[in-house]
């Protein structure tokens, strides 16, 4: 029989697994599309990697703590459980580095797709661009990892 916990632990775990892997995925093709070094291939991936961002990965970021605030109020467990709020406060961060990493790749694809319609190399801004997207793709990706491993562990504090 399904019950809320299990629907919800469900649902949290779909989430987190949704923001992972969505992050990694879209990590790789840029990454492809970069080594590729072709204008049009960068401005068409791009354009994916945007529109992944908009559906895919901003319903996991709202999902991710409504589970998981449910999930506490179904335990009983105290909010201010170390292993919660450390948890917490790393996902604010990844979500505030997932919010810059968008607004950069948001401003690869103008540029690409500037320099794909005029048939011109990637301005050199691009390069600049996609190693701060780089970094924070890095750190997003290492604070999920934190978040996940503080998930299984439930380190307490006393």
């Amino acid at each position: 029989m399904l019950t809320l916990t299990f629907a919800l632990k469900f649902a949290h775990i779909i989430a987190t697994a949704v923001m992972f892997g969505t992050w990694l995925g879209i990590a790789l093709f840029m990454l492809f599309a970069h080594r590729i070094g072709h204008t049009s291939v960068v401005a068409l991936t791009s354009v994916f990697v945007v529109r992944a961002e908009m559906w895919v990965m901003a319903s996991a970021v709202v999902l991710l703590p409504l589970t998981g605030y449910l999930l506490a109020i179904t335990f009983d467990a105290p909010l201010r459980e170390f292993w919660i709020e450390g948890a917490a406060t790393i996902y604010a961060g990844v979500v505030l580095v997932w919010l810059c990493g968008l607004l950069i790749e948001m401003r690869i694809r103008r540029l690409s797709k500037d320099a794909a319609v005029a048939k011109a190399p990637l301005p050199r801004s691009y390069r600049r661009f996609f190693w701060l997207w780089s970094l924070f793709t890095v750190l997003g990706l290492g604070g999920m990892i934190a978040i996940m491993a503080l998930m299984v562990w439930r380190p307490e504090w006393s």
